[in-house]
């Protein structure tokens, strides 16, 4: 039986995700309870942890509400550590030893146009380059990323205190509306168990209801 590991277990987005996996696989969820991803001593002392799982999706992320030249250093530091260094030295511990290893990351359109949590957009900026540049040792290998637009349910969102600009993106974006969590977690859940993406690999796919379009 084919192993999944899911961090950010607790997000509506992964909630939504969980309910899509095929019952042929092994499920493993991790949340900041049982997993602290700020921790990356944690990390390296779980190489084989990592390395047993066929399929790893990122779906932890923290985003701030503050300017970067008021937030305390360490705030800066275990944001960058949360989004962009557990990721990708989980990443690279499971496609340096597993030929069967599919990586699967939750990008942003903050990684495109920037975010007012600079530190938040630009860990995304790197997954996005991380994914499209990082090599596949194995021709089973895969690894992608997927960058959402807004998504209107999900907790990043819902807990943002500057909710007019949320709003505001949402009636510019040409669909009218933001993106929902169900909606993004069946775009994964194909591409991830459906045979005929298997050649799909070093992508990001922005999924934006063409918010980043041209007249």
């Amino acid at each position: 039986m084919s192993k999944i590991l899911i961090t950010g277990s607790n997000s509506n987005l992964a909630k939504q995700f969980i309910k899509l996996i095929p019952s042929n696989y092994k499920v493993t969820n991790l949340n900041k309870k049982k997993f602290n991803m700020n921790n990356l001593k944690l990390i390296s002392n779980n190489i084989k942890f990592f390395q047993s799982f066929n399929m790893i999706f990122f779906f932890h992320a923290v985003i701030g509400n503050k300017r970067l030249d008021i937030q305390k250093s360490k705030t800066i530091i275990d944001s960058l550590k949360i989004n962009l260094v557990s990721q990708v030295m989980i990443s690279e511990i499971s496609l340096n030893k597993n030929k069967n290893s599919t990586i699967f990351f939750v990008g942003s359109e903050s990684g495109i146009k920037g975010s007012y949590d600079i530190m938040y957009g630009l860990s995304k900026s790197s997954i996005h380059h991380y994914v499209k540049e990082r090599k596949i040792k194995y021709p089973n290998q895969r690894i992608l990323c997927i960058s959402p637009s807004t998504i209107i349910d999900s907790n990043l969102t819902l807990k943002r205190k500057d909710q007019y600009n949320v709003k505001k993106s949402i009636a510019a974006n040409p669909k009218k509306r933001g993106l929902r969590s169900d909606e993004l977690a069946r775009v994964i859940a194909n591409i991830s168990f459906n045979e005929e993406y298997q050649y799909l690999t070093n992508t990001v796919i922005e999924f934006n209801g063409g918010k980043f379009a041209r007249s």
